[in-house]
């Protein structure tokens, strides 16, 4: 396993990977990664001071401008933050700034608009089938107030912006239910990789005079996890897509 891997390299009279030596191979990507694993493992934690510079030039036999460069890179990224006189701590929360790293590297891993709508499919359908699992009444009653915001701004506005905005957010609330702030999380990746191409959906359909039919996607989405209709998920999601995939096209 990659974390037992972690745990039983470099091992020191410290005890824990952070400040632990390495061999010499890339140095600023290698204190990154450390730092990384660290958390992983529960060794450094939300708002925790982390040790000083001097420590980890020290215990990682690094030189104090990498470790510089790296804890520079990291507070770039939303990770840690640094305090005049005080130090580097650990950040306490999510930071917007940590998801342009994830989304330019997944674009640049080759993230067309096609494969970004696989990506999309197989995240709802996961979505889908473990809301199905845990609906409850509460779940129901928030969807369904999203759902009704959805359908009235579709009828009522010609602004595809406002529309894709109800858009998301009806499938925000699909994910907000799931109770997973890690989905959460990764949801906001998502809807941000596919948004330039869900406006051309949107725009299809609202100058196709096809209005209905965009609701209509969203009642079968509601209708599966009401009733519990795990069987309906994959052709519900096929359908819902099929307008997205021919607007890329």
């Amino acid at each position: 396993m990659y974390v037992d891997k972690i745990m039983n390299q470099d091992a020191t009279a410290n005890g824990n990977i952070l400040l632990s030596p390495f061999e010499n191979i890339s140095v600023v990507d290698r204190i990154i990664k450390r730092m990384t694993d660290a958390l992983i493992l529960g060794e450094l934690k939300p708002g925790q001071k982390i040790p000083t510079e001097m420590e980890l030039c020290e215990s990682m036999q690094v030189g104090r401008n990498s470790v510089r460069e790296a804890i520079k890179i990291l507070s770039a990224m939303g990770v840690v933050e640094i305090r005049r006189s005080e130090g580097t701590f650990v950040c306490q929360g999510f930071s917007s700034r940590m998801l342009d790293p994830i989304i330019y590297g997944m674009i640049l891993e080759g993230g067309d608009s096609h494969k970004i709508i696989e990506l999309r499919r197989l995240f709802d359908i996961g979505i889908l089938e473990l809301l199905v699992a845990k609906s409850d009444g509460q779940i129901t009653a928030r969807l369904e107030t999203a759902l009704e915001e959805l359908s009235h701004v579709v009828r009522a506005c010609d602004d595809v912006d406002v529309i894709l905005d109800a858009d998301i957010q009806f499938h925000m609330t699909l994910e907000k239910s799931f109770g997973n702030p890690l989905v959460d999380k990764l949801s906001i990746v998502i809807n941000r990789l596919t948004r330039p191409t869900r406006m051309l959906a949107v725009r299809h359909f609202i100058e196709s005079g096809q209005r209905e039919e965009l609701i209509k996607r969203h009642e079968e989405l509601f209708n599966i996890v009401k009733d519990r209709d795990s069987a309906s998920i994959g052709k519900a999601i096929d359908e819902h897509f099929k307008y997205w995939s021919h607007a890329v096209k």
